[in-house]
């Protein structure tokens, strides 16, 4: 079954085939996808990452949510969880929102919500954070949220910070009511 997802602020739910203009604007949108691993992308190629993401959804049952407003339903951005790379064991916490919503702690809020669909819905024992090493931003958000930072991977384009949450740490945090939510 699909799941859909309210926090007090937001409502996630899957990509459907429907929205390739909204993929598009956030990745076609240089501040966005110039500190993201995939790159700004024409129109052809974020429809064929929506396909990706559409793919992902059918062959493991969850992936990236469409993020929206719940007081004006506007698209936002998207939050997710997806394979680290393709056929791995490994699952990633994925985000990226419209510039215009940076900075209010909604990137936070709907990241809290998909970590805790991983671990209390889909099992996960523990997740990956993987972003662009110069991004302070994203890396602040995933020290936040409790994940905890393994080691650099040097790319030829720059390197790659990844961090990792444990199901356990998850649920001490969360029990001790040591994250605000």
């Amino acid at each position: 079954m699909v799941q859909l997802i309210e926090t007090p602020r937001l409502n996630l739910r899957p990509f459907s085939t429907s929205d390739q203009e909204h993929l598009f604007l956030l990745y076609s949108n240089p501040e966005v996808m110039g500190i993201r691993k995939i790159g700004v992308q024409t129109k052809e190629s974020s429809d064929v990452q929506l396909q990706i993401i559409l793919e992902h959804w059918s062959r493991k049952g969850f992936g990236l949510w469409a993020v929206f407003s719940r007081e004006t339903s506007e698209f936002m951005g998207e939050c997710g969880l997806r394979e680290l790379s393709p056929g791995t064991d490994e699952i990633e916490l994925s985000y990226g929102l419209i510039p215009s919503f940076w900075g209010i702690g909604y990137a936070s809020e709907a990241a809290i919500a998909v970590i805790e669909y991983g671990f209390m819905h889909l099992g996960l024992n523990e997740i990956f954070g993987v972003v662009n090493g110069e991004n302070e931003t994203s890396l602040h958000v995933l020290k936040k949220l409790g994940f905890k930072f393994e080691h650099m991977i040097s790319e030829e384009d720059g390197t790659i910070a990844r961090s990792i949450l444990a199901q356990d740490q998850w649920i001490n945090a969360r029990d001790g009511g040591s994250r605000g939510h």
